[in-house]
């Protein structure tokens, strides 16, 4: 594996610790405090969570020179798509008897993947060449 490649999916780790974190409490706040059904509350978090998410891959994990616009734009659709297979897999496996945070978990595994190879190639991504650049130490 490439070495710029390696620390963008370290750092894409990183922030999806964070990510995940703001979603999880947003969902055990909302079931347990708020009496939410745990598909809604996981959506309302992992919408929530969203805007970190976005903000820390652009700066941080991808350090993307791609205006906003189009970049938010990618990202959004790409989230509303992981939003979606978030609460499939949610309302599936709840449905089918498994503890909601155990469906959680598994959920946030599969929208994980979906989202580095979809950030990585789409949102924030540019040719080969842009990512060798990036991944080189700055003078």
């Amino acid at each position: 594996m490439d070495d710029g490649v390696l620390r963008r999916l370290v750092r894409f780790g990183a922030v999806g610790v964070v990510a995940t974190g703001i979603q999880y409490v947003i969902l055990v706040a909302l079931v347990h405090g708020a009496g939410y059904g745990p598909t809604v509350a996981s959506a309302i978090g992992f919408t929530v969570s969203a805007s970190a998410n976005y903000l820390l891959n652009y700066y941080f994990t991808f350090r993307s020179q791609r205006r906003h616009g189009p970049a938010v734009a990618k990202f959004v659709t790409l989230a509303g798509m992981g939003l979606i297979v978030n609460s499939v897999l949610m309302q599936v496996l709840v449905w089918a008897g498994w503890y909601y945070m155990l469906a959680q978990v598994c959920a946030t595994g599969v929208v994980l993947l979906w989202n580095f190879l979809g950030n990585s190639l789409w949102t924030f991504g540019g040719s080969a060449a842009d990512a060798r650049s990036r991944s080189r130490p700055r003078s």
